[in-house]
């Protein structure tokens, strides 16, 4: 026994020091702190908009190590919005002003700097939600009401411009 628990500590260990990662200070966003703020990325840069019920957006180029404000989000500032990307464009909606849910959504073109409002979120307005793409279509879902959480699942397409509830998140409310 004890040769067989020297070694899968011996294992652990050599595991934990073969992926020892080093963090390194990149510059600050500007500007007010962005808590509940939401990001995606596009071609290698990254996003962060919204955050303190501010409209904002960043840019960040991790090459250059440096951020630009981009053009303002034309809607309600919030937090704990959802946001993911497609393609070349970046998409976000929901989130809260306030206490107060939002349901719209809204696309950035990053080429024209121009914010597109798009449908509203299919399901209920909603805050604290979590939003990723796969190929083509985005997806939104959980969070909550300001009071309720919420369970539903629904799938943007920017090809139509559109929403479809799929199956609700069957591992329990979060």
């Amino acid at each position: 026994m004890k040769k067989i628990f020297f070694i899968s500590i011996t294992l652990l260990i050599v595991s934990f020091s073969n992926y020892a990662d080093t963090w390194i200070k990149k510059a600050d966003v500007p500007g007010y702190p962005k808590g509940g703020a939401v990001g995606f990325a596009i071609n290698g840069k990254g996003y962060i908009g919204t955050g303190g019920d501010f409209n904002e957006l960043w840019e960040y180029d991790p090459t250059a190590d440096v951020w630009t404000q981009k053009a303002n989000l034309p809607g309600e500032g919030r937090h704990y919005a959802a946001g993911f990307a497609i393609g070349n464009k970046g998409y976000l909606g929901t989130g809260g002003s306030g206490y107060i849910p939002l349901g719209d959504f809204w696309e950035y073109d990053p080429d024209s700097n121009i914010w597109m409002q798009k449908a509203d979120f299919g399901g209920p307005k909603r805050l604290d939600a979590f939003g990723f793409s796969i190929g083509t279509k985005g997806y939104i879902g959980c969070g909550d009401n300001g009071v309720l959480p919420k369970q539903d699942f629904w799938e943007y397409d920017p090809a139509t411009d559109s929403w479809t509830q799929k199956a609700d998140y069957g591992g329990g409310k979060i």
